[in-house]
């Protein structure tokens, strides 16, 4: 007798214990509200766990997804009373992530009308949108597979090429930069105090070359006889070039001291520039350049990015250049 006493206060205390713990008659709980939505897709990432927010706030997940037999998917959720109270059928879904991560949930939009939500309610509805960071990525790789087309892709490349060519000037400009401020030793207001100085004749020297230009214009040299240009014209040119650089010699040696900082100067500035010109090699990166150039540009003679076509041939000091660096002879 003890030991069926025992045995069936064993079982009175397990049959407790699960009812106290699993509750298999106590259904859902009184906060929550069950409902289906039946929709044609869901974003990526949905599945059981996936939480349902309105206002930015959690306020239920999903229990279950399945497939529906024609066609689409149906969410079996459980929403929380208290935040969806006043929420209806007429409710909007949409798929958007619900933090930083990339997470994707579901997002709940109210709308006017309708029947509140109950027990076993099931809506159908259309998703105002997918816009879930596997779909972002998704449109983002559509979006570079159609733009960046390989004409594209070559147009850039060659841009690239060319701008790598203007290295060694870049080079020069900042190395001549750094070494007129080794040198430079004058304050910057006195420099421009002198450039002031030198200014304040500038409009005395263009009136004066304008006036020498209209008597020019007006002293009928088209009809000069050649006495005319023999006796007069080349001896006022000879005797001004002479007494132009007579004076000049002289300024220049009564201020040979003055002038040697600016000599010192043009010394410094000049002397690092062999090493960055390399003559044994300017001639190759000139061609080098010129090609780059002309391949930026090239394609259909309908279809080039810029049709300018510069004449340069009848310049005597271009055309020698442009033989140099491989241009049309």
């Amino acid at each position: 007798m003890r030991i069926i006493g025992a045995a069936a206060a064993l079982i009175c205390v397990a049959v407790v214990a699960v009812f106290v713990v699993f509750n298999p008659l106590g259904g859902k709980k009184k906060n929550t509200v069950s409902i289906a939505i039946d929709t044609p897709y869901v974003g990526q990432g949905v599945a059981a766990g996936t939480a349902l927010i309105m206002h930015g706030v959690k306020v239920g997940e999903v229990s279950a997804v399945s497939r529906l037999p024609l066609g689409g998917v149906r969410l079996d959720t459980e929403l929380q009373k208290v935040p969806i109270a006043g929420l209806t059928d007429t409710m909007s879904i949409d798929f958007r992530p619900v933090n930083y991560f990339g997470v994707t949930g579901i997002n709940l939009t109210p709308s006017a009308g309708g029947r509140a939500l109950g027990n076993g309610t099931r809506i159908a509805t259309l998703p105002t949108g997918n816009f879930t960071m596997q779909s972002l990525l998704s449109r983002l790789g559509a979006v570079s597979s159609a733009s960046l087309t390989p004409q594209l892709i070559n147009v850039i490349d060659r841009a690239t090429r060319y701008t790598d060519a203007l290295d060694p000037l870049i080079e020069t400009v900042v190395v001549s930069a750094n070494a007129l401020v080794k040198v430079q030793t004058v304050s910057t207001s006195r420099l421009l105090r002198n450039a002031t100085g030198l200014s304040v004749a500038l409009p005395a020297i263009s009136d004066a070359g304008l006036d020498a230009l209209d008597r020019l214009d007006h002293s009928g040299f088209d009809t000069m006889t050649e006495d005319f240009y023999r006796n007069r014209v080349l001896l006022s040119t000879d005797l001004g070039t002479k007494a132009l650089f007579d004076r000049f010699g002289m300024l220049e040696g009564k201020h040979m001291t003055e002038l040697l900082p600016f000599i010192d100067l043009a010394m410094a500035l000049t002397s690092i520039v062999p090493g960055l010109i390399r003559p044994d090699a300017i001639g190759q990166e000139l061609a080098d350049l010129r090609t780059r150039f002309e391949a930026l540009y090239a394609g259909a003679p309908g279809q080039r990015a810029v049709q300018v076509h510069i004449v340069l041939d009848s310049l005597p000091g271009v055309a020698a250049p442009l033989a140099a660096i491989g241009g049309p002879q």
